[in-house]
């Protein structure tokens, strides 16, 4: 009787006798139903192939004997040749399995398209590049972490309502857009004009995060009192505090535009009112007499003033509803004379009274300015050039600031120019003392041994060096990445401003929002004053203005439009465009035939356009031209037809490999010239498909590529899932652009290992990358400075080169409090190995780091592998993890580990936003190990070469890498032989990425289903 519980259905098959017999012999005493090390029971194992998890348990027996792991050589008698017999034997029995579930199946299953290839597929379809639909869609399942596999990409009705709900967002946003073209306009915004650029007094005055500027003078007057401009003309100014007055007036500060504390206001039915200003002129002559009565509809229309002047008294008629023409504060009652009698002073004096007069009357301030001054003040537009609002820090909630009073009027394309010139700023601060709170932070609480400094004596100077700004739209005041549109970078520079040029995607209401990269945010609880100095001071940016060129469209109507309804004429609807049809179902075919075409990525049966169009004639009758035709369009683009790449097994015909491939380097749908290739079924002709490779690796769809198969093979997309301690890591709190950066490297990396066609090798070291000055700044590179990334030759014995030290994936590896060995060597197995260790058995628990320091992660993991069952996976996972040690939860170099509770050293002060903390320099670090072969090694670098004697092992694991993305499917037992024919087409080329992508493309595993 057989040992084995073998299946009997499908696939199923019988084991021959010699396996069953060595089996019994060599493996039983520790795999049975009694002892079932690494759970494997033979006993219970059964021999059923088609299924997926049967079959990876054999593959994982037969690939354990090859390589001699099992029987354990130290325990075991098995001789290399029964090795071979059992190996051969067994491959042969998985490879028969699996070739005959190919020819029924095909090596993958027609798998659905994901939600970010779904998002994209509509952008080509819509010419609308910025459309973001995936954020609405649900999340796609994944294998060995590609949402890219079939079996993982199921379709549930949660799905298609989703899918049906954002396709009709998608298409009415096509016709979001005006009745007639646009014209272009050239429209300048000033930053003394941006209500979120500038504080206004009170606790955002305090911080001193912005200042308003002329030239480098700055302007109390705008920054902390009003808001308006301060030409500032020299004048007398006389508010209600000064004055002789008759009647009840009461006290009000309900309207913003006032001059002085408080303004003056009649009470009702409680007069007669009168008050009178008066003043002593400086010199003679002729004056403007300006009055200030904040305006409003409540006021009399006729408010009786009376000037006083040197050829007697004029009364003049003032509509007080009407808003004040100069500032928004002052009306102009005209120009009057003034001298002085004798050798007295030269007095004026202004009245108003209620007498006569219906509604109430305001009374705030009286402004005399001589001839002299207004004829020689500076005009609007010069002194608007001159100044400026300087922000001192970066955009973070809920601080954002931007060009708000900007809001594009449509969608589309537009030219952006901005002036601006780097700053510093030095404040003193005055210490607060005894128990008093300081005056704007009454109600903060806070440690009692914190003291409270106000801000004193501010001085602006031009900046020591230039400042990274960063330029992006958004519909928000308060952005979020959904509404976020990435515009571009530039460096203000010290000294005089520039203007800087950049071109924008804008929504339609989007604004220009700011961020200056470099600039520190401060982070509750943290103060103004305790961010750290750079260069005796405090850095900024000085915001001139920003002019706009737009909307830039070369084609009308939008080609969003014309792919949906081509020549047919339209009209504005209640809520967007509607197409006008006069033959309506004659229409419905005609645009209906070339969507769905379009939309399947392939020619469109009889059938399958009968069944949409006899769902339009339906609706038709019921609604509209343009509502029957988007919910039919929403019908195509929620259809399996559409969702799935659809190919029956054996050789794809030119259409799926056009989808494919587009798919694989594109991630959307065929171009046209690829489609134009499928048609005429040129695409298979002798170089085409190394010509269509090599294009599209040359369009910048190739970034999404780049991005998406990073985010999934490295985990890039979970850099933000951890935020850095900031106690042991104060340096690190809130460094947006350190993080952006880490990712940009990597891709930017990638690319070039593609298109320059280098050698896989360079995935765990080289000796250039791709830095801008922060990550310059991270890496200990000098010679750097700005956000523009460079390739950059690293020095010599630089631990960075490659990918495996890239910060991006040391901090993905981490967690922002500790660094794990395991967690690192699990990563770099998989990830860029190709190996897969066992999970840990159950019972067995997780090894934490010691923050406290009590401990070393080399000494709680000795204590781990004194357990048999998890010593034989730690030999191989522990040495890439302690090779790694080096380098901190920000993937920056380190000698000594840091904790909480212990240490040779205590560490305080305040991090880099501003937060104080606390934390000890804890043991040295140790980046030695023994790989699981028995090598030693010193250190990351030392490792590096280990690895890079065996560059096939990096290369067969990005094979198989892109093999999964490429196709949809794992590589399986019997995909090894293509495998092993692409490496060896490759490694002329020293294992070449591009290389790699070409082989791969014209290899079986691509061309077949």
């Amino acid at each position: 009787m057989s040992l084995f519980n073998l299946g009997s259905a499908g696939l199923s098959a019988k084991l021959p006798e010699k396996l069953e017999l060595f089996f019994e012999n060599h493996c039983m005493d520790c795999h049975d139903d009694e002892i079932t090390e690494g759970g494997l029971d033979f006993l219970s194992l059964t021999w059923q192939p088609e299924d997926s998890y049967n079959e990876s348990i054999w593959v994982k027996i037969h690939d354990r004997i090859k390589s001699k792991e099992m029987p354990p050589p130290k325990k075991s008698k098995v001789q290399d040749f029964e090795r071979e017999e059992l190996t051969q034997a067994l491959g042969k029995m998985i490879l028969e399995a699996r070739e005959l579930a190919y020819a029924l199946n095909g090596r993958s299953v027609s798998r659905r398209i994901n939600r970010f290839e779904y998002e994209n597929v509509l952008r080509d379809l819509l010419h609308d590049p910025y459309l973001k639909i995936a954020g609405q869609l649900p999340l796609d399942g994944e294998v060995h972490g590609f949402a890219k596999v079939g079996t993982a990409l199921d379709v549930s009705h949660v799905q298609v309502d989703a899918y049906l709900d954002v396709a009709e967002f998608a298409l009415r946003r096509a016709l979001d857009f005006p009745e007639k073209k646009p014209s272009s306009t050239t429209k300048r915004v000033y930053a003394r004009e941006q209500r979120r650029m500038w504080a206004p007094g009170g606790n955002p005055a305090w911080t001193r995060f912005s200042l308003a500027l002329d030239g480098l003078e700055i302007n109390d007057e705008y920054s902390f009192r009003k808001l308006g401009l301060n030409r500032k003309i020299n004048s007398v100014v006389v508010d209600d505090t000064d004055t002789e007055r008759i009647g009840p007036w009461k006290k009000s500060t309900r309207r913003a535009n006032h001059l002085g504390k408080h303004y003056l206001a009649t009470a009702k039915n409680n007069g007669p009112h009168e008050i009178t200003w008066k003043t002593v002129l400086p010199k003679p002559g002729t004056y403007e007499v300006r009055v200030s009565f904040c305006g409003g509809e409540s006021l009399s229309n006729a408010a009786p003033y009376t000037v006083h002047h040197a050829k007697g008294n004029t009364r003049l008629l003032i509509d007080q509803s009407v808003k004040p023409t100069i500032d928004n504060l002052w009306f102009p009652l005209g120009q009057f004379s003034f001298d002085k009698k004798e050798s007295g002073p030269i007095r004026a004096a202004v009245s108003l009274s209620d007498k006569g007069t219906e509604g109430y009357l305001i009374a705030d301030a009286v402004q005399f300015v001589h001839l002299d001054e207004l004829e020689n003040k500076r005009d609007l537009s010069t002194y608007l050039e001159e100044s400026s609002t300087a922000i001192f820090r970066g955009a973070y909630t809920p601080f954002y600031y931007g060009f708000d009073d900007y809001k594009a009027p449509v969608r589309g394309n537009y030219r952006i120019r901005i002036k601006a010139k780097s700053v510093i700023r030095q404040t003193d601060y005055v210490e607060w003392e005894g128990d008093k709170k300081p005056r704007f932070y009454p109600d903060l609480v806070l440690d009692a041994s914190r003291r409270y400094p106000t801000p004193v004596d501010d001085r602006i100077f031009p900046g020591k060096r230039s400042e990274p700004v960063k330029v992006y739209s958004s519909t928000l005041y308060e952005p979020n990445t959904q509404s976020m549109l990435p515009i571009g970078t530039f460096e203000a520079p010290p000294g005089e401003p520039q203007v800087f040029e950049l071109n924008a995607f804008m929504e339609k209401g989007g604004m220009v929002k700011l961020d200056c990269m470099r600039l520190p945010s401060p982070m509750v609880p943290a103060m103004p004053h305790t961010i750290p100095k750079t260069d005796d001071g405090f850095p900024g940016v000085a915001f001139h203005w920003m002019e706009v060129d737009g909307p830039l469209i070369e084609k009308w109507p939008p080609p969003s439009y014309l792919a949906l309804f081509g020549d047919l004429p339209f009209e504005k609807g209640a809520k967007h465009i509607v197409a006008l049809s006069e033959n309506p179902s004659e229409d419905a075919a005609r645009v209906l035939t070339g969507f769905i075409e379009r939309a399947y990525r392939r020619p469109v049966t009889e059938k399958e356009f009968d069944r949409f169009y006899q769902y339009a004639q339906v609706l038709l009758e019921e609604t509209s031209f343009t509502e029957a035709m988007i919910a039919t369009f929403s019908a195509v683009l929620a259809s399996p037809e559409f969702l799935f790449q659809c190919s029956q097994p054996g050789k794809l015909d030119d259409f799926a490999l056009a989808e494919r491939l587009s798919f694989f380097l594109g991630e959307s749908m065929p171009d046209e010239t690829l489609s134009k290739l499928a048609r005429t079924g040129k695409l298979r002709v002798a170089g085409n498909l190394k010509k269509q490779v090599d294009r599209l690796i040359d369009k910048p769809e190739f970034n999404r590529f780049v991005q998406k198969f990073l985010n999934s093979w490295l985990k890039l997309d979970e850099i933000n899932d951890t935020d850095p301690d900031r106690e042991l890591y104060p340096e690190y709190a809130g460094d947006w652009w350190l993080v952006s950066s880490m990712v940009k490297e990597s891709q930017l990396f990638f690319a070039d290992l593609i298109v320059n066609n280098r050698s896989a090798a360079g995935l765990i070291d080289s000796d250039y990358t791709f830095l801008d000055e922060r990550l310059a700044r991270h890496y200990g590179v000098d010679g750097l400075q700005g956000p523009v990334f460079k390739r950059t030759k690293l020095p010599s014995q630089s631990p960075y080169g490659g990918i495996l030290t890239q910060a991006s994936v040391l901090k993905v590896t981490a967690n922002g409090t500790v660094t794990s060995p395991v967690l690192r060597g699990v990563y770099v197995l998989e990830r860029l190995l190709g190996y897969h260790p066992s999970p840990p058995p159950p019972s067995v628990p997780a090894v934490e780091p010691d923050i406290r320091g009590a401990k070393t992660i080399r000494e709680l993991l000795a204590k781990h592998r004194e357990d048999p069952s998890c010593a034989s996976c730690h030999a191989k996972i522990d040495p890439p993890g302690f090779a790694l040690e080096s380098f901190d939860v920000m993937g920056r170099w380190r000698d000594n580990y840091r904790s909480l509770g212990e240490g040779s050293k205590r560490i305080a002060g305040l991090g880099r936003s501003g937060n104080e903390f606390v934390h000890y320099i804890g043991s040295e670090v140790d980046s030695s190990g023994r790989m699981y072969k028995g090598e030693a090694f010193d250190g990351i670098n030392e490792f590096k070469k280990l690895l890079l004697q065996d560059k096939e092992v990096i290369a067969r694991n990005l094979v198989h890498q892109l093999i999964v993305y490429a196709t949809g499917a794992p590589v399986a037992f019997s995909d090894r032989d293509e495998v092993t024919a692409i490496l060896d087409q490759t490694k002329s080329s020293d294992y070449g990425v591009r290389s790699i992508i070409h082989a791969i493309v014209e290899s079986p595993l691509f061309l077949r289903k």
